[in-house]
């Protein structure tokens, strides 16, 4: 049995600035909201916050781990979908499903409302507790969300310095610094004809699909494409029949592969390397907030591969600086080709394994050569007589 809650706020502001904020600063917004400023996204964007609520008089924090969906526009309102569970114990507490919306009340001001539906765990016991405790745990929870994320809309935004345009190159690269950003985007009532000569005049191999309000949907990609062009298979299989529907598809939403992945731009190009082999597929959506901001492929991803020597090596140097230990000191290292020749003498074992670790990791190294030394070796247990 679902319990719905709702709780909304009176914001002032220019109505396109706060749907602004809203939609690209979403996860800023509920990490201040929760006072969770440790609660940096994951590559998927979820957070792990702390969510307030008041049990038998006393005030709990639990743990959830929050999820947002790609901002939709119905009219004048704008919706985020907003889920959280308990992390850990999501099979002992309730689930929260529902939106965060924007709509105007006037030119100066518009109404923040969040709103949705509480699944209580446990079945029948769940159900029993949710109609006394933990329904109104849940809207409490609901009205604090509200009341704090209105406040936080309202703080100023904190400036940014500008670049450095001399930074030394990061040690890892991020999705943002290989992604396409800003990418074709295609609906789903379009016709299959239109999205390949869209796909073929801009040259890109897939595209995220949204539907009108825009919400995202999948990815149409050539091999989409293909099957719709393919003679229909044989056979009895579930992909068999998957590709017999997709050969008579008529529209991009008939014809796209669903879901579309996403992934955050601050996410590690090893991130995205890691999502893509574990679900077998070339492309990943990326999204900042609640945008969609750009699309990262499997080439993209072969721009950390092909890094630059020069770049490599000043990532390779920052890496060594940034180990708590004399390394940058005591350990040369010459980067050629993407392979990092190593020579050095240190004075642990633990310590030669840590340098050869951190170069190894660094984005461009495609191969480590090690002809370093140590004196003592403190990864052996000694030997007892």
């Amino acid at each position: 049995m679902k319990h719905w809650v709702v709780a909304y706020r009176r914001v002032p502001g220019t109505l396109s600035e706060l749907r602004r904020r809203l939609r690209v600063e979403i996860a800023d917004l509920l990490r201040a909201a929760t006072g969770s400023d440790d609660g940096q996204p994951d590559p998927d964007g979820s957070m792990l916050l702390r969510l307030p609520a008041h049990v038998v008089g006393l005030d709990v924090h639990k743990q959830v781990r929050v999820r947002t969906g790609v901002a939709l526009d119905h009219g004048d309102r704008t919706l985020i979908p907003l889920q959280w569970e308990a992390e850990p114990g999501r099979h002992a507490f309730p689930v929260f499903r529902g939106t965060i919306e924007l709509e105007p009340l006037s030119s100066r001001s518009a109404q923040l409302t969040v709103v949705g539906a509480v699944t209580p765990p446990l079945g029948p016991v769940g159900a029993l507790a949710e109609t006394t405790v933990l329904g109104s745990i849940a809207e409490r929870t609901a009205r604090h969300i509200a009341d704090r994320l209105a406040d936080a809309l309202l703080a100023p935004v904190a400036s940014e310095g500008d670049e450095d345009e001399d930074a030394v190159p990061a040690v890892q690269l991020t999705v943002r610094d290989v992604m396409t950003p800003d990418p074709l985007v295609l609906y789903e009532d379009m016709p299959v004809k239109t999205a390949a000569l869209l796909l073929f005049h801009f040259a890109v191999a897939g595209a995220p699909v949204r539907t009108d309000a825009g919400g995202l949907v999948g990815v149409l990609s050539e091999a989409d494409l293909l099957a719709v062009q393919a003679p229909p298979p044989a056979g009895l299989g579930g992909r068999a029949s998957a590709a017999r529907q997709r050969r008579y598809a008529r529209t991009v939403g008939q014809a796209c592969s669903r879901p579309a992945r996403t992934i955050t731009p601050d996410a590690t190009v090893a991130d995205a390397a890691r999502v893509m082999w574990d679900h077998d597929i070339a492309r990943l959506i990326v999204v900042g907030g609640a945008e969609i901001v750009g699309l990262v492929s499997r080439h993209d991803v072969l721009r950390a591969v092909v890094r630059s020597d020069a770049d490599t090596q000043a990532a390779v140097d920052l890496a060594l600086r940034d180990l708590d230990t004399d390394a940058a000191d005591l350990v040369t290292v010459h980067v050629e080709w993407g392979v990092a020749a190593v020579s050095g003498d240190v004075t642990f074992h633990s310590t030669a394994r840590r340098v050869l670790q951190a170069i190894d990791a660094v984005d461009g190294v495609v191969g480590v050569d090690s002809g370093l030394v140590w004196r003592d070796d403190d990864l052996v247990p000694p030997v007892v007589p």
